[in-house]
């Protein structure tokens, strides 16, 4: 098989990066303001779902991209993920309650499936490994700038027009990453043929995968359980401002994009699995950390535990995702990056959803338990006490009362993702070691 590509490294990078701030900015922008979208529309309890339908739906196509790009190429299937994607933005800032808003987020999850995978399954083609962990760190850099970049644009659209102007940003986003791509890979592509179907998954499915994917799909379940629960904690427990907290958690990002580039460095001269080891224990750290916030915490400590938490969780995942690529050839890395990337997304639904579900459980058996068991949750956010109770003053139930409820909720769900990261260094002990550049030890 013979799959050539005309490429402008530079100009490929950026398109890259371009592309990845696209799902950056987007994923940054929904997170800051999905507790004033829940508070607007009254779905509190629907909260978790704006979260998780994006991220089945990313989950359904993932695979697909993955397979489809080894047989038909990668950058057809790349501009479908992004034109898919962007259709989903608009649809977004069109929505006019909850359930269109899960819906129109599935849609860009549909188009998202190809953009996660693919972005990194063409660095994989393109670059050796021996560079590969500084792209990898790139790419981890655009988050950063979308850290910075997308509370200051979302708090600014926010509050000087609504909630729905933040959708909108990704459209320009998606178009101008279109014609970087286009600019930046030509590519003639061959389609590979098997004598028999099997053949094609051959190498892809090992101990080696299943151990990294397993590492892939607990510390997805970490990450996205604490980029939607920290920003309700600065929010609804600490009482800042949606910009406020949204700048808040930056030193995470920047902690991120130290990590993904010094691992993925260190992975190559010491082994993955060594990396792995450290990244889990330090997230350990992190977690023991994150479970001791209340509502008398400082902003500063709160600031500082996430901080860790970046350094933990970039290593983990930057790490993982360069074993797999590795693991295989050109003719079955989509298909081995599209399920790393499902597993992740899995991952991320689960947890979001999971988390969120046991979140809405406490907060009824808490509110029960004062006797207030008809209490309306899907109004619990700041400034929403008075609406949850149907609009009567009960000095029984204060904005004091629902932050604690929050805080002591929040805190049961750090504790089972300090669990999650302890089974994160479990796992990579078990695994199987591997030397980067020269796949097993």
């Amino acid at each position: 098989m013979t799959n050539k590509h005309q490429i402008k490294k530079g100009p490929l990078v950026v398109a890259l990066m371009m592309i990845a701030f696209l799902v950056a900015m987007e994923s940054t922008v929904v997170v800051l303001a999905t507790p004033i979208i829940a508070r607007d529309l009254a779905g509190f309890e629907l909260m978790s779902l704006v979260f998780s339908s994006y991220l089945v739906a990313c989950a359904i196509t993932t695979p697909i991209f993955g397979r489809l790009a080894d047989r038909y190429g990668r950058k057809p299937m790349l501009f479908i993920g992004i034109v898919i994607f962007v259709i989903g933005c608009l649809l977004c800032g069109l929505a006019q309650n909850m359930i269109m808003l899960i819906a129109y987020r599935a849609v860009k999850g549909l188009g998202a499936g190809a953009i996660f995978n693919l972005a990194y399954t063409i660095i994989g083609d393109v670059f050796p490994v021996e560079k590969r962990a500084a792209i990898l760190g790139a790419l981890s850099a655009v988050w950063g700038v979308a850290g910075v970049a997308g509370p200051v644009i979302g708090g600014f659209l926010i509050e000087a027009f609504s909630w729905q102007a933040v959708f909108f940003v990704g459209i320009p986003i998606g178009i101008v990453s279109l014609l970087l791509l286009s600019f930046s890979l030509k590519e003639n592509f061959t389609p590979p043929t098997y004598k028999r179907k099997l053949d094609h998954w051959a190498g892809i499915i090992t101990r080696l995968s299943i151990f990294t994917n397993c590492i892939a799909f607990v510390t997805c379940i970490i990450l996205l359980g604490i980029d939607v629960y920290i920003m309700l904690y600065l929010q609804d427990v600490l009482g800042q401002a949606p910009l406020i907290a949204g700048l808040a958690v930056l030193p995470m990002s920047f902690s991120w994009l130290a990590a993904s580039y010094f691992s993925g460095k260190l992975a190559i001269r010491f082994g993955g699995k060594a990396v792995l080891i450290s990244s889990a224990i330090i997230q350990v750290v992190a977690g023991a950390l994150l479970v001791t916030l209340d509502q008398n915490s400082s902003l500063y400590l709160a600031i500082f535990y996430a901080f860790l938490t970046g350094f933990g969780l970039g290593g983990l995942l930057t790490v993982s995702t360069i074993i797999i690529q590795e693991s295989v050839g050109y003719e079955k890395r989509g298909t081995a990056v599209g399920i790393n990337s499902l597993v992740k997304t899995i991952g991320q639904a689960v947890g979001v959803s999971g988390l969120g579900i046991a979140l809405n459980v406490y907060l009824a058996g808490f509110f029960a338990n004062a006797g207030h068991g008809d209490l309306d949750t899907s109004n619990l956010l700041q400034g929403g006490t008075s609406d949850a109770l149907g609009g009567t003053v009960d000095a029984l139930v204060s904005e004091e009362m629902v932050a604690f409820a929050l805080d002591s909720g929040i805190d049961l769900l750090f504790i089972i993702m300090l669990a999650l990261s302890i089974a994160t260094v479990v796992l990579a002990l078990l695994m199987p070691r591997v030397q980067l550049g020269c796949h097993r030890e």
